[in-house]
């Protein structure tokens, strides 16, 4: 049976009669499980899919329950998050791995580092709100919220720079602009801050 991603008919050896694959499936569910632990997501996740990754037909629940020495539970919950994360697919009762890592990877970031990002503009926002509010009609704002608005500006605009860099990203679209915008914007913002803690002074 071809798994996903696969170009040619996988194999049709049982894992278990080839103690060699064995060792090799366990070696690399252990290194996707360091590497899932490292981006945040459970060790469990990482070595469930490099279990798949490698091996040469779908496994079911109890195969990979009994291959991993987890719990029925924690094996339903990770193929349910891994399939939500599209890093494994179902056949029926059984589970292959996506194996386009182009695909997992601009896939995780659109359902959740663009999510974090969103989040973050929006919040930098209200704070910038809150900061305008504290002028009170024409009159100029005192020394340190002129200078925390200054701050919450340059911060809004690399977040900005950022969510079209991820966007662009998982889009497969042409980099090379952005990255240069990127560049400039970042070699400029230590800069900036040296400037403002220079210039502003806060309090007596």
């Amino acid at each position: 049976m071809k798994r996903t991603g696969d170009s040619d008919p996988a194999p049709t050896a049982s894992p278990e009669a080839d103690p060699i694959l064995v060792r090799a499936q366990d070696e690399l569910a252990e290194v996707f499980g360091n590497i899932a632990a490292f981006w945040g997501f459970t060790r469990t996740q990482g070595r469930v899919f490099g279990l798949l990754f490698l091996s040469p037909e779908p496994l079911g629940h109890a195969e990979i329950r009994a291959r991993l020495g987890v719990s029925a539970g924690s094996v339903s919950m990770t193929l349910s998050s891994l399939q939500h994360w599209g890093v494994v697919d179902r056949q029926g009762r059984e589970f292959v791995a996506q194996t386009d890592f182009w695909q997992i990877i601009t896939g995780v970031m659109r359902r959740r580092e663009r999510a974090q990002v969103d989040d973050a503009i929006l919040r930098v926002r209200k704070i910038l709100d809150l900061l305008a509010d504290a002028q009170v009609g024409d009159a100029p704002a005192s020394p340190a919220v002129a200078f925390a608005r200054g701050r919450m500006v340059q911060l809004h605009d690399f977040f900005e720079l950022g969510r079209r860099f991820l966007d662009a990203f998982v889009s497969r679209h042409r980099l090379s602009g952005l990255l240069s915008s990127i560049a400039q914007q970042a070699a400029r913002f230590p800069a900036l801050l040296r400037h403002w803690g220079q210039d502003v002074r806060v309090g007596p």
